[in-house]
Formats: C-alpha cells, sequence, structure tokens
C-alpha cells in the first residue's frame, strides 16, 4: 500500500505519549480524483472534502475537553481524528491542484471554491501552506477567493512564522495588508509567478 507518512509532533501540547504517525493511502484517492471529469464532478469531490473538514470541528472537541479534559484518551482521540482527516483532505485538494488547478467559483459554486482555501488554512505546517500559496493567490486574482480569505492565510503564516500577530498602521487598505505580508514573508517569487501564470492564459 502506497502511503504517506506525516509527523504529528506539532500535537504535543495535546496528545498523551510521544510522536504519532498517519497513514495515507494514496491508491484511494488517486482512484477518486481520475473519476473527477466533469464540473458536476469537481463540485462533489470538493464539497466533499469541505464537508468532511467541518465534520470534525465545532464544539464537539471543546465538550471533550470540558468533560474528560485535554490529557484524557478521549481528547487524544478527537485531536488525532481531526489531523488524519486534515492529512487526507490537503492530499486530496493537492491532488486537485495538479489536475485542474484552484476550482472557478461560477463552475462550481461558493462551497466548492472554498473548500481547497480551508483545508489549507487548517493545515498543519507553515510548509503546506507555502506551497499552495501561488494557486490561492492567483484564485485571488482572478476573483475566484475574496481578500479577506487571502488576508486570514497569510496572517496565520505570519503568526505561525513570528509568534506574533502582524500588525499595521492605519489606515491601510486590504491589498496593502496582503502586500505588506507577501513581503514580510518572502513570497514576492511566488506573487510575480501566480501574476505571470495569468498573463499567459
Amino acid at each position: 500500500m502506497k502511503t504517506l507518512v506525516i509527523s504529528l509532533s506539532l500535537l504535543s501540547l495535546f496528545l498523551i505519549g510521544c510522536k504519532e504517525e498517519i497513514k495515507i493511502d494514496y491508491a484511494i484517492i488517486e482512484k477518486e480524483i481520475e473519476v473527477v471529469i466533469t464540473i458536476d464532478d469537481k463540485r462533489n469531490y470538493l464539497e466533499l472534502i469541505f464537508k468532511d473538514d467541518q465534520k470534525v470541528r465545532g464544539n464537539h472537541g471543546a465538550e471533550i475537553m470540558i468533560k474528560h479534559g485535554k490529557n484524557s484518551k478521549e481528547y487524544n482521540e478527537y485531536v488525532i481524528t481531526q489531523i488524519t482527516q486534515d492529512a487526507i483532505n490537503l492530499v486530496k485538494v493537492e491532488k486537485y491542484f495538479e489536475k485542474f488547478g484552484h476550482p472557478i467559483i461560477k463552475e462550481v459554486g461558493e462551497i466548492a471554491a472554498i473548500a481547497p482555501w480551508t483545508v489549507i488554512h487548517h493545515a498543519q505546517t507553515y510548509q503546506e501552506r507555502e506551497r499552495n500559496f501561488e494557486f490561492l493567490y492567483k484564485a485571488y486574482l482572478k476573483g475566484n477567493l475574496d481578500d479577506g480569505a487571502i488576508s486570514m492565510l497569510l496572517g496565520r503564516m505570519y503568526e505561525m512564522k513570528n509568534w506574533k500577530r502582524f500588525q499595521m498602521e492605519n489606515p491601510y487598505t486590504s491589498e496593502d495588508e496582503i502586500n505588506a505580508l507577501i513581503k514580510k514573508l518572502n513570497l514576492e517569487k511566488k506573487k510575480v509567478n501566480a501574476q505571470k501564470s495569468i498573463k499567459r492564459q
């Protein structure tokens, strides 16, 4: 079985014991993306990813932590379930990007179009966000993601890298904030690549 092993060392604040591992079956995901052909296929594929993302979120985790405690077996299992689903979803989104690029909102609808951003926003590492930034930035330039989504993504990346929130002096626009964050995070080359890609289309 072809698998991807993902380190969960970031869960040390939550998990009982030492390092955990997730195994993802690539073969199943490859078969799923192979049969995605039509616009309806794309919409269904992406909406299911979004549904799976939301299914492991909400108030359920807080309720388990309050009832059993942060260091309990029950909460440990909940966190592992969430991180496992996030890892699977990320692979599915990246496979979609490889085949189709970012979804077009006018084709697939709002929920399907926001699914990749949602999954990448919930990714565990900075590197996972960075390697998908061009896809998301290009989607923003083409109107398939709004400025709030890009600002939130970049703001979270800044926090992960600097352990503090990004702040700007007023007044400033969303575009000012986005450009400032791109510069702070050394993503300007990826920004230019996205811009050039659009011009070639």
